[in-house]
């Protein structure tokens, strides 16, 4: 047995203390001197360090492991100070470990560990060094009013321990049972093990305290706002509850299930909002739980969250961008309208091409929506209403169509607020409603319709509609919050483009309708007018029979439009008068020929003009053009004694002008042309334009009047067949003019086969139908002279045989190429 070492703290004067003892490493833990504690050992390790200490003198020390998850610790795991203890007893456990009763000897320091079976130390009691007796008597004092605040500010901790600590005198053994019993980190208790002397260690164990007084405080703090939170939560539980039963015996509901705050609630859970729109929704839906069902303002508030809680938040249908399909579509709703269709398509080629970017990452998704309004302009009744429709079907959208015609109140757009009795979204967000999804196809339909009031302009609402740059963020006034518009197609409609203010055009993309030719209206009324009126009249197919003379005069005779609503109308007349035979068992089936449409529509009730039955002096003729499509006039010129120009069939301003400047450049040109002098002078020149209760007005009309004028003036018939159109310069030039095709169209209905048009105009004749092109004769002109050489009967060449000195070669004909004369 080794030599014992000098007693210190807590060892009895009996008790001999070995130099060389087995080490029993524990974990988590520190034991202290004076102490009597029970400790489980269950490693092979620690059950041999007990068994030898047992076999020996029955001293043991208790050291702590630094790291408490090894279960095989080295020497160098373990910490240089234990504690010797005394074994007491031991008593095996069922399952083969050990519990031992220990009592605490004295604080050692191993000066060298060992290992083999079981942990082996070289250990030496350290003296303890009690320092001045006035600080040690401060220390202690400070410690015990410390640790009772402790314990009375809510720390737990066995009221007998706090017996037991508070009946110690010693301070070294208060600071040692204040430091195990509080739940102090292992390296804080292993510090107070290993202070040496006993004021440090005091010290230490003060700075302890006040560390868990801090963490005391803060806790007290935080457990008062968490009651008082819960209590805040469970009053407002209680108020409302108390609320609903109220409301539910003064309303007499007893039936009524669920509250409608809680339903609006969860409703809005699934909308997706972003936090300011969830923000202001919320708010809106508090005040519907805190206020009673009948008042007024419940009902203003449960309308709002309505509209909300029905509006597409997030809901958004999957684009079909298959342009095969596209263009079946297209051509199955529609017949002609080439350049439209193709512009369509091409919309949508590069929709889906920014698609299939934006699925490999190289563009951002938001870039695919993004794209031109487009906007259909065109007379009446030319399918741009139907297309659009088309557009949503080929793309697999909902389609909306927002009727903007009349509109004159900025609200219409925005919406009114809702401090406004009777106050409703504007109609924008009302045909997001309807449309129950993000991404519509929205026809906003006759744009250039929009009035404006004292009330605001509507169409200064629409900019921020049509603006892809700003309607992500469009605030309607009933909503009060930002609704995400850049998802929406939307397509606009006008007959007349120019009424559309500049600004609110600037950010939408033409695409212009003409009018119909009469072939096409032949094949449309075939295809699908006929069809239509036969389903909805209630006659089958081999009921009737309409001929395509009878449908061509229905169309020239009966109908005057630029499209075919009349024509459908008209349709629709003749299969209703021929319903009435059939269902009167007047006659099984019935077969309508161009002799027969009198019968059943009675007289014709248009004449369209056709050309003069023979070349005459002083009257040509002139095309012209409305929205209902195109036709030729005549334009007559008298000379009588008299002086002036006298000017009938209500000309406008600009025709009248057109008419000065034929006279004019006819005087200019009289010595060429052998037109004495007197004449001009001495004679009333008329020139009229029949139809007068008719209102005329157009540039183009100065080609014309001034073959009428020469005519009239050298006697020279002017030909039958050529129609003209064209403005004229003092000098003699022509200058371009617009609705070519038109005009075209209609010369060619009243059989005109030679046409005159600026040379300027000449790229325009590609939107000539190609039957057309090769069946008539074009002459593009740059000079009046070359329009007389094609007007007027022998040409130049007649007007120069006149003077019986006329040396001049005459002029060559100019017709466009591969054309005749």
């Amino acid at each position: 047995m080794p030599a014992a070492n000098t007693p210190s703290e807590g060892i009895q004067s009996h008790t001999p203390l070995p130099r060389n003892m087995p080490v029993c490493p524990v974990r988590g833990s520190v034991i202290y001197p004076t102490m009597v504690q029970h400790i489980d050992a269950g490693r092979a390790l620690s059950i041999a360090a007990i068994d030898a200490a047992m076999n020996e003198n029955k001293v043991i020390m208790i050291v702590s492991q630094r790291d408490k998850d090894l279960d095989d610790p080295d020497v160098d795991d373990l910490y240089e100070i234990g504690t010797a203890c005394s074994i007491l007893r031991v008593r095996k456990n069922p399952d083969g470990t050990l519990q031992m009763l220990v009592s605490a000897l004295s604080r050692v320091r191993a000066s060298h560990y060992s290992k083999g079976e079981f942990l082996r130390a070289d250990a030496q009691a350290i003296e303890v060094e009690n320092g001045e007796s006035v600080e040690l008597e401060a220390l202690s004092r400070e410690l015990e009013t410390k640790f009772e605040a402790l314990i009375q500010g809510g720390k737990f901790m066995a009221p007998e321990t706090v017996q037991h600590i508070q009946n110690l005198e010693d301070p070294g053994q208060i600071a040692d049972h204040i430091a195990f019993n509080m739940d102090f980190k292992l390296e804080d208790k292993q510090s107070v093990l290993e202070a040496v002397s006993l004021t440090e260690r005091l010290r230490k164990v003060l700075t302890l305290l006040d560390a868990e007084a801090e963490v005391q405080s803060v806790q007290q703090r935080i457990r008062q706002q968490v009651k008082e939170e819960i209590d805040r939560n469970q009053r407002e539980y209680y108020l409302r509850e108390q609320m609903k039963a109220i409301q539910k015996e003064l309303s007499g509901n007893e039936g009524e299930e669920g509250d409608e705050a809680e339903e609006f609630r969860a409703k809005i859970e699934k909308l997706g909002l972003n936090a300011d729109v969830r923000k202001e929704v919320d708010r809106e839906v508090n005040r519907l739980a805190r206020m009673h069902p009948d008042a007024a303002e419940a009902g203003v508030i449960r309308t709002y969250l309505t509209w909300i809680t029905e509006l597409p938040w997030s809901s958004r249908s999957d684009d079909s961008l298959d342009i095969v399909e596209a263009v079946k579509i297209l051509d199955e709703d529609h017949y002609g309208l080439e350049k439209v269709k193709d512009r369509v398509l091409e919309f949508l080629a590069v929709r889906r091409l920014r698609k299939e970017r934006a699925e490999r990452g190289e563009i951002d998704a938001a870039e695919v929506n993004k794209g031109p309004i487009l906007v259909f302009t065109g007379p009446p009744g030319v399918g741009k209403t139907s297309i659009a429709q088309s557009i949503a079907k080929s793309l697999g959208r909902k389609y909306v169509r927002i009727a903007l015609g009349g509109a004159r109140d900025e609200s219409d757009i925005r919406g009114h607020r809702r401090t406004y009795i009777g106050a409703m979204p504007g109609r924008i967000v009302q045909g997001m409603r309807t449309a129950g999804t993000k991404n519509p196809v929205v026809l906003l339909d006759e744009i250039d319709k929009l009035g404006s009031s004292y009330q605001g302009d509507p169409s200064a609402a629409l900019l921020e509609v049509l603006d892809p740059a700003q309607n992500q963020h469009f605030t309607d006034h009933y909503l009060g919050v930002p609704f995400d518009l850049s998802e929406v197609m939307f397509i606009a409609t006008a007959n007349y483009p120019e009424q559309i203010p500049p600004a609110l055009m600037d950010r939408m993309e033409v695409i212009d309708f003409s009018s119909y030719i009469e072939q096409e209206k032949l094949e449309i009324a075939k295809r699908y007018l006929l069809p239509r009126q036969l389903t909805q009249n209630g006659l089958k197919g081999n009921q009737i029979a309409i001929t395509d003379a009878a449908l061509e005069k229905l169309i020239s005779h009966y109908t005057r439009e630029a499209g075919v609503r009349n024509l459908e109308r008209e349709i629709g007349t003749v299969a209703r008068k021929v319903a009435r035979r059939i269902a009167t068992g007047e006659l099984k089936r019935a077969k309508v020929t161009d002799k027969e449409l009198e019968k059943y529509l009675g007289n014709a009730r248009y004449t369209p003009e056709h050309e003069a039955r023979e070349d005459m002096v002083g009257v040509s003729t002139g095309m012209f053009y409305t929205p209902v499509g195109g036709d030729i006039l005549f334009i007559e010129t008298s000379v009588m004694p008299g002086k002036g120009l006298v000017l009938t069939g209500q000309l406008g301003d600009v025709m009248r002008e057109s008419a000065r400047a034929a006279l004019t450049y006819a005087k200019t040109n009289s010595e060429r042309f052998h037109i004495p002098r007197e004449r001009l002078d001495d004679s009333e020149i008329h020139i009229h334009v029949p139809a007068g209760g008719i209102p005329k007005e157009g540039p183009s009309a100065g080609t014309t009047m001034s073959v009428s004028l020469v005519s009239a003036l050298t006697g020279i018939p002017a030909r039958r067949d050529v129609a003209m159109t064209g403005e004229i310069t003092l000098t003699g030039r022509v200058l371009p003019i617009g609705g070519l095709k038109e005009k075209v169209l209609g010369a060619r209905r009243a059989g005109i086969r030679h046409i005159i048009l600026p040379k300027a105009n000449e790229g325009d004749l590609r939107d000539i139908p190609a039957h057309l092109r090769t069946s008539m004769t074009f002459h593009p002109c740059e000079t009046l002279d070359e329009v007389l050489d094609v007007a007027l009967v022998g040409g130049l060449q007649a007007l120069e045989r006149r003077g019986s000195t006329a040396k001049r070669k005459p002029a060559r004909r100019k017709n466009d190429a591969g054309a005749s004369a």
